[in-house]
């Protein structure tokens, strides 16, 4: 090796770390905005299934029998993290860090295997734009803060393509490669087929590399490998349920429960009836689900039909429409878009291209059809190929959840990275001429994703109407209720069922003076999406100022505990009624008048923590003198902190506060007018697993605040 190549080489390694690196960042910060989501059904069943096994020292099967990895890797990683969801999905989230590097090597792998006449500097950076594809996809990183098989499936079979496509196999690397498949079916089954693709793979390449025997002995290695680590769990299988059950009965009561027209709960009723009795209801499972697809095979193929549309959806763009109620932060919306839908359909374009495109030309003899077909049929395309077929034909079979298609990702990422490397104008003359029937599959692929719905009309229609809605919250600004209602009308006439726009009529009216005609467009918001927090916000504030506090309080707190979004925050630039003289905290009836306070949870009446900088705002009348603040350290330990207030932007007086309520007050300046008063605390905090590690409470506490007042 050169001093050249050395250096390449050095830095070709520099920069995957940076990439490692930037994926572990942007993991980290998209780990921090999904903190609050709660887990889905089957998050909670392996986290209890996992729970149960270190608690009980046993192996308790779901209702719905899965493979025992991904509850063997939770249940480990218990050992070391503790329970709390958040640090499980910090766990995931640095394994779909490591899958980054693993994208790299099967990309420089797939690109020198594929295009053997190409430079080395093609593979190289055919990998690093894969590895930034990867290290940027928001769809991988939400996945790792979900406690599913996904994440630690897909690094697996990251690692798998690469250990198949090494030129040089060994007697090691084939049984590392066997085990490595043995641990992907028993993390999930899907990869079954895995095991006949690899070994007909490389008995293809053997037989036209003419090393058939070395071939036959790394395919019996291979299967060893596979055996040793599912050949067990079959055997227990076996030995429980008396009769053969490979690793699970997913594919055979997935078949019953996806095709049967009562509907997958009602199949599920039937098979719960059923008892423990697996084997049993995997054989009648394959029964009924073969009979009812016999028994009406239109239905099916129309079935199928819907689920190939959902397949090639844009996830997030589906979801944030399907469930508006549901608050994302702006800058998640962008990673959403743009790094996710954005991400996916490049990949899925390009690396569709990539996959079908001849990279490496075969030149045909007539005389010698096999050894062509042969040579043909030994490039990776056929392997990755297939297995992106049967991915999507399983699916279609069953039905669609979007996290099924990431089992493509590493394909269409390697091939992507390939396609984008081909592009530059020095390295294509090193590719055969590129067949032009190959445009076809991507055309296809985007007009799939159309026919399931018309997404750049919905585009166009969106930034119409988010357009207007900026020129409304403007005109509200600026005071301009005419023009804040003009905008928020035309807002309203690019989407009907807006909410935004009928709050912001409402907030025009408001502005106008008009509050019949703001609750009626109140009213609007709430019956087209009743789960939206802002509408009964803007309600409690108006009933709040017409003085009927009971159902002021209702509206106010009821979406307040649930909602993801700092209500608080929200409202206190919108609020329409004047501020008190004197504020308790955390009835309800404060927002508005706060910020920088977290919601109240259980057991946490009567007043609220701070974050670390808060502010109340009240009322000071004429004459006033002093603001009275009532609070405490809450500090589980009983120990004092110090904190600073600051009375209308004057200098920060410092003060020490104990562990028991108290009040301290703070000079005003005298005045003979009536004026708004700004209280800002800011305070020292601490996170309740400093205290407690087995606390779920993840926020940061500053103090306790339980009332303000100006005296």
């Amino acid at each position: 090796m050169t001093r050249n190549q050395a250096g390449y080489r050095r830095n070709w390694w520099l920069v995957i770390m940076a990439l490692t690196g930037l994926a572990l960042v942007f993991r980290l910060l998209v780990w921090r905005w999904r903190e609050l989501y709660p887990l889905g059904g089957d998050e909670a069943e392996y986290l209890a299934q996992a729970i149960t096994l270190l608690q009980e020292r046993r192996y308790v099967e779901l209702r719905l029998m899965r493979p025992p990895l991904y509850p063997l890797f939770l249940a480990t990683a218990i050992l070391f993290v503790d329970s709390l969801v958040q640090n499980l999905r910090l766990v995931q989230s640095i394994i779909s860090t490591l899958t980054v590097p693993l994208i790299i090597l099967l990309t420089h792998t797939l690109a020198q295997r594929s295009v053997p006449q190409a430079p080395p500097t093609f593979a190289r950076r055919a990998g690093l734009l894969a590895g930034l594809l990867t290290a940027l996809n928001y769809t991988l990183a939400a996945n790792a803060t979900e406690l599913l098989t996904e994440t630690l499936f897909l690094a697996g079979l990251s690692l798998l393509f690469w250990l198949i496509l090494l030129p040089k196999q060994t007697s090691r690397l084939a049984v590392c490669t066997g085990v490595v498949t043995g641990a992907l079916c028993l993390i999930r089954s899907v990869a079954l087929p895995l095991l006949p693709l690899t070994m007909g793979w490389w008995l293809i390449n053997g037989w036209q590399s003419g090393q058939r025997r070395q071939t036959f002995i790394h395919i019996g290695i291979f299967l060893l490998g596979w055996s040793l680590v599912v050949g067990p769990w079959t055997i227990r299988n076996t030995l429980t349920y008396g009769g053969v059950i490979l690793i699970d009965t997913t594919g055979a009561e997935n078949l019953w429960l996806d095709n049967d027209p009562a509907g997958r709960e009602a199949v599920k009723a039937q098979l719960y009836a059923l008892g423990e009795d697996r084997l049993y209801r995997q054989r009648l499972a394959t029964e009924r689900g073969v009979a009812v697809i016999l028994a009406d095979p239109m239905r099916f193929i129309m079935k199928m039909g819907q689920e190939l549309r959902r397949f090639f959806a844009l996830e997030h763009t589906d979801d944030m429409r399907a469930r508006p109620a549901i608050w994302v932060s702006a800058a998640e919306v962008a990673a959403r878009l743009v790094l996710g839908d954005g991400v996916w359909l490049l990949i899925l374009l390009a690396g569709s291209y990539g996959l079908v495109q001849r990279w490496h030309a075969v030149q045909p003899d007539p005389t010698q059809r096999t050894l062509t077909a042969f040579h043909t049929l030994a490039q990776p395309s056929w392997l990755l190929g297939a297995w992106t077929a049967y991915v999507l034909f399983t699916t279609l079979i069953f039905h669609v959840e979007l996290r099924y298609r990431l089992p493509i990702y590493p394909v269409l990422l390697a091939y992507t990275g390939m396609v984008g490397a081909a592009w530059q104008v020095r390295l294509r003359t090193v590719f055969p001429h590129r067949q032009q029937w190959t445009l076809l599959v991507p055309l296809l692929m985007l007009l799939i994703t159309l026919w399931h719905a018309p997404y750049p009309i919905i585009a166009w229609k969106l930034a119409n109407k988010h357009w207007n809605l900026l020129l409304a919250e403007q005109a509200l600004t600026n005071g301009d209720a005419v023009k804040a209602a003009d905008a928020a009308s035309k807002a309203l006439a690019y989407d009907e069922q807006s909410v935004l726009a009928l709050v912001a009529l409402a907030r025009a009216a408001l502005l106008g003076g008009d509050e019949t005609t703001a609750l009626h467009w109140l009213d609007e918001a709430s019956a087209v999406l009743p789960a939206h927090p802002y509408p009964h916000l803007l309600r409690g504030d108006v009933l709040r100022r017409q003085g009927d506090l009971i159902a002021a309080q209702h509206e106010l707190s009821r979406f307040a505990a649930v909602s993801r979004e700092d209500l608080a925050a929200w409202l206190w630039a919108r609020a329409v009624t004047p501020p008190p003289t004197r504020l308790p905290l955390g009835d309800g009836l404060d927002l508005g008048f706060i910020r920088g306070m977290h919601h109240p949870l259980p057991g946490e009446q009567h007043w609220r923590w701070t974050t670390r900088w808060a502010q109340v705002r009240l009322t000071a009348p004429a004459g006033t003198q002093q603001i009275a603040l009532t609070l405490r350290s809450g500090r589980p330990d009983k120990s004092a902190v110090t904190i600073w207030v600051t009375v209308a932007g004057s200098k920060p007086q410092p003060f020490t506060i104990s562990a028991e309520w108290q009040t301290i007050t703070l000079s005003l300046p005298t005045t003979t007018l009536s004026r708004e008063v700004l209280v800002a605390i800011h305070s020292p905090t601490f996170w309740p697993r400093q205290y407690d590690p087995a606390s779920a409470d993840g926020r940061r506490l500053g103090v306790q605040l339980a009332f303000a007042e100006v005296r």
